[in-house]
């Protein structure tokens, strides 16, 4: 039983995993039951078994994602510890942005960002995840020397939904010809409460992430 039961959950991970990759590289709107099973070389009904639909699949791979996304931050955290807090921002950010998790999770945005319940739940955990971890690195910056603002926890808050969603041009649409100037402004209003971080390192990494 519990050697049926460890290869269920294999074949549970497998298919989430493959699904996952096609997000990244396909977006999960152009990502079909088939091409899950045939990627995975397994039958659609062998998928059909472990999941009723493919939006099961998406909000399984998003809930998994997330859990890793935690990890990776907790790692990133500790790999940066002895850099000062704008440094350990900027850091953590430029890790966020080459992350395949985080880019399995944009793969799935570009498909729902239509769903208003599903963006909501988005912001929610994004905060879950990332406020507390933002505000703290702030508060370390303030102590430093290296960041200053009146607001850190609020500050976190808005950072992670500015850089999260808004700059996600498929959430709040945007000409492509305009995200330059959502890049500026965003570098602009975190300058003007302290938040010095959005270096020409970032300013490019941004630019890079929105033409994909």
């Amino acid at each position: 039983m519990a050697q049926r039961k460890d290869k269920s959950q294999a074949m549970r991970e497998k298919i989430l995993n493959t699904a996952a990759q096609l997000f990244i590289h396909k977006g999960s709107e152009k990502t079909s039951m088939q091409d899950i099973a045939q990627t995975a070389g397994i039958s659609k009904g062998a998928i059909y078994h472990h999941f009723k639909s493919k939006d099961e699949i998406v909000f399984a791979v998003m809930r998994s994602r997330q859990e890793m996304m935690e990890e990776e931050i907790k790692q990133w955290l500790k790999a940066t510890e002895n850099l000062t807090g704008r440094e350990q921002l900027q850091t953590i950010l430029k890790n966020n942005m080459g992350s395949q998790t985080a880019r399995a999770i944009d793969g799935i945005l570009g498909e729902y960002e239509k769903d208003a319940g599903f963006i909501l739940t988005m912001m929610r955990d994004n905060l879950r995840i990332g406020a507390s971890v933002v505000s703290d690195i702030i508060k370390k910056g303030m102590a430093d020397g290296s960041l200053q603002t009146q607001y850190p926890e609020e500050a976190a808050e808005v950072f992670l939904l500015l850089v999260n969603f808004w700059m996600h041009g498929a959430v709040f649409e945007s000409e492509p010809e305009r995200l330059p100037e959502r890049f500026h402004f965003l570098q602009f209003m975190m300058t003007s409460i302290g938040l010095d971080i959005f270096d020409d390192e970032l300013m490019q990494l941004f630019s890079q992430k929105s033409k994909h």
